[in-house]
């Protein structure tokens, strides 16, 4: 089963009322899904002292993953998420290379459970502003996505269903009156 879509599918009134309702519908989840990073602050997360056990990748058959990078430990129950804005070739390069055992501190945002700073062997790794940073131009890039596409949405939408109330009757109607 293949699904494809093309500019001529855009002619079908219904085809384009169906594009504008996903495109709303998506528009709406980007404005929503921008709300989970918002707020944090040092007060916002826990303070986590683990034992590094592992640094993996979800992976998922021809999907991406906005989380890919997580780390588990010995003794913490929970995995730890690494937003894919702070995922630097060089942070996760370090974070590959890291030997099961070693001690690090985190800072993680239990709702998301994300790391926005991480500390080994007192090092800083990844430091608590800039991973803020980082992710807060990525929620303004996916923000003004959201926008675009509730806008197009509504266009999609609007035009889909005006031609459905307002348009040419049917050939067959023509030729009963």
């Amino acid at each position: 089963m293949s699904f494809s879509f093309g500019l001529k599918d855009l002619a079908d009134p219904m085809k384009r009322l169906v594009m504008g309702v996903l495109l709303l519908a998506l528009g709406v989840f980007c404005q929503i899904g921008k709300d989970w990073y918002q707020g944090v602050d040092r007060s916002t997360c826990t303070e986590v002292e683990a034992t590094f056990d592992d640094c993996k990748y979800r992976s998922t058959d021809g999907g991406i993953d906005s989380n890919s990078i997580y780390l588990t430990f010995d003794d913490y129950s929970r995995d730890v998420d690494i937003h894919s804005s702070c995922a630097d070739n060089k942070l996760t390069q370090r974070l590959m290379d890291l030997k099961s055992g070693a001690k690090m501190k985190l800072l993680v945002h239990e709702k998301t459970n994300l790391a926005y700073e991480i500390k080994v062997n007192g090092e800083t790794w990844l430091d608590f502003d800039e991973a803020r940073s980082e992710i807060k131009k990525n929620n303004n890039v996916i923000t003004i996505v959201g926008y675009v596409m509730l806008g197009i949405g509504a266009i999609f939408a609007v035009s889909g269903v005006v031609p459905m109330f307002f348009g040419k009757p049917l050939k067959d109607e023509e030729d009963a009156t």
